[in-house]
């Protein structure tokens, strides 16, 4: 894990004093995170992590880097000595991930820590062991080629600290995380991750991002990629506009250093689309373009030319929702929107669509006044009941664009096929889920896990499995690593094409997102409802009588059958006596 220029060296107090200094281990992953960048600097192609506990009893990082020479490693555990920087004037050109020489000491004042190293050349290497910052010992032993730190029981020294560590779970996700992010900017390097004696994750040893996506976001994924750049700076982004979610996940990168950018997250903002869903954001600036020593975590940077940066981050963000459906072309051109042609003069068709704030007070609309509460689920409502008349609802037809049309004695009532067709799938799905027992169905044959959902599946297996999932994961069987498989899920009405993976990713990402275990189930199949609505109808698709007729009777056995999921209205109805008065009649 040393760096740039061979050999470590203390820091002149000129130097030391300019650092963003502060407190850099704050729970495992932080230790972790350090190691990696240390371990990237060194030139890793193969690093190892080892976990227990999360993290929390024991962390270790072993790679294939450069190592550090047997009579540096004092030095390499003491605070403000490094190899990466030496004058002021290196601190404007900071082209590694690590360069301040705090990690280790600090890691190091905390835990009990042991560094073996041999450095790349060497015949033998040695070890350096630290009990809450104090050297027990340093001696030379046999190694192989890089650098393997360990770090057991973190906070030992510090009860008040290590008590406001989450769990095991919780760290440990924090960990994935973090080495998921990695991979992504590494590529080429192999990360292996391993909690409990279990493997969760393997990564890397690709050829690019594109191909790490695929098993951290699945072969299935639909995310879009766009890059800008010139010869002095370089943008790549990656979206997922993952259906249903109306969270935006942004992992930013600057010359490969993970951070989080204001400008970055400004530049996505100002698109003037949604943009739900994660993004990639990875930027590439000369090393005296940005300024890393302003974060003791180095965790946020400066750009000495901001609004450049802004500026092509958001033109890469506007190819990308193009490219993704997220507006129009003429937008992103910068065109200006086509004027709407001119309203008809006013007369008695500007009230023929009353607007939602009106037909939702509308009495001849609600069977009920506006303020009641809602219906309990057992109970049947009828849309605009008319007692004795039986059924002689006709259907018209489709008009404007595919909305459906029907004749009924109290008036007409226009159907918006897609959005009753989200709420009927919507409330399947909630009456299949919502404190009921769940049914399984065992696939044909198990489904390959990519790797982070895997992870994703091990940490969170008990709750999945009260929701229907079951697994073969690595070491179930005690016979060695093996695949990741996905055997049974859910059986649950109104899922239609929701692919098993697509089910599985959904409850992973509600579990994750919502802490409160009373509240996980309902965050699960919101999400589930939410992304089976894009297997609605399409408006203006062709709707044949029998399923025009079909879809208005599931619409009035709905709980709440006027609006969709997303507050948009379903039904709009036109009185007899109104139009009549229209007419003149």
């Amino acid at each position: 894990m040393s760096g740039v220029h061979g050999s470590i060296e203390r820091l002149e107090k000129s130097v030391a004093s300019r650092i963003a200094a502060g407190e850099v281990i704050e729970r495992p992953v932080s230790a972790a995170k350090e190691l990696l960048e240390n371990s990237l600097d060194a030139g890793a192609t193969d690093i190892k992590v080892t976990l227990e506990q999360g993290g929390k009893a024991l962390l270790t990082v072993e790679d294939n880097g450069d190592g550090i020479y047997y009579g540096e490693l004092p030095l390499a555990v003491e605070r403000y000595a490094t190899s990466k920087i030496r004058t002021l004037d290196d601190l404007e050109y900071v082209s590694t991930l690590g360069y301040r020489g705090e990690a280790l000491s600090s890691i190091a004042s905390v835990s009990r820590f042991e560094l073996r190293s041999r450095r790349r050349g060497e015949e033998s290497g040695g070890v350096i062991r630290v009990e809450g910052g104090v050297v027990t010992s340093h001696s030379l032993v046999p190694a192989p080629q890089g650098t393997r730190v360990e770090i057991a029981d973190l906070f030992y020294n510090l009860p008040a600290r290590r008590k406001f560590l989450k769990g095991a779970t919780a760290e440990l996700k924090r960990i994935v995380q973090v080495v998921q992010d990695y991979a992504l900017v590494c590529p080429r390097t192999r990360f292996r991750l391993s909690n409990d004696g279990k493997i969760l994750l393997d990564l890397g040893d690709a050829q690019s991002t594109d191909e790490v996506l695929k098993s951290i976001w699945g072969e299935e994924h639909r995310s879009v990629r766009a890059a800008l750049g010139d010869e002095e700076a370089r943008i790549q982004l990656w979206w997922n506009n993952l259906l249903g979610s109306r969270r935006v996940n942004v992992t930013a990168f600057v010359n490969g250093r993970r951070v989080q950018d204001a400008t970055i997250r400004s530049a996505l903002n100002s698109t003037g689309a949604s943009i739900y869903g994660e993004w990639i954001v990875m930027a590439a600036v000369p090393p005296e373009d940005v300024d890393v020593n302003i974060h003791p975590a180095k965790a946020e940077v400066r750009f000495r030319n901001s609004n450049r940066v802004f500026e092509m981050v958001r033109k890469c963000a506007e190819k990308a929702l193009l490219d993704g459906g997220g507006f129009s072309e003429a937008r992103v051109r910068g065109e200006e929107p086509a004027a709407p042609p001119p309203a008809p003069a006013a007369g008695p068709f500007e009230n023929y669509v009353p607007a939602p704030e009106r037909f939702k007070r509308h009495p001849e609309f609600f069977s009920s006044a506006p303020n009641e509460p809602a219906r309990p689920a057992a109970r049947e409502c009828t849309l605009f009941p008319e007692a004795g008349l039986g059924p002689v609802r006709r259907y018209l037809g489709q008009a404007q664009g595919g909305y459906l049309v029907f004749d009924d004695p109290r008036g007409l009532i226009l159907v918006d096929a897609h959005a009753a067709h989200e709420r009927i799938l919507y409330e399947e799905i909630e009456s299949s889920y919502s404190g009921k027992r769940i049914d399984t169905q065992s696939l044909l044959s198990g489904q390959e896990l990519p790797p982070a959902v895997a992870a994703g599946a091990s940490l969170h297996r008990e709750d999945l499995a009260g929701m229907g999932f079951t697994f073969r994961l690595p070491g179930d069987d005690g016979d060695g690593p093996g695949e990741a498989l996905l055997l049974s899920v859910p059986v649950l009405r109104g899922l239609g094409r929701l692919s098993p993976m697509e089910m599985l990713r959904s409850a992973i990402r509600g579990i994750e997102e919502e802490d409160d275990p009373s509240k996980r189930d309902r965050e699960v199949w919101w999400r589930w409802a939410r992304t089976a609505c894009r297997d609605a109808i399409k408006l203006g698709a062709s709707v044949s009588l029998e399923e025009a007729m079909d879809l208005f009777d599931r619409l009035e056995r709905c709980r709440s059958p006027y609006s969709c999921p997303h507050g948009r209205p379903t039904t709009i109805f036109l009185a007899g006596e109104k139009l009549k008065s229209w007419f003149e009649r």
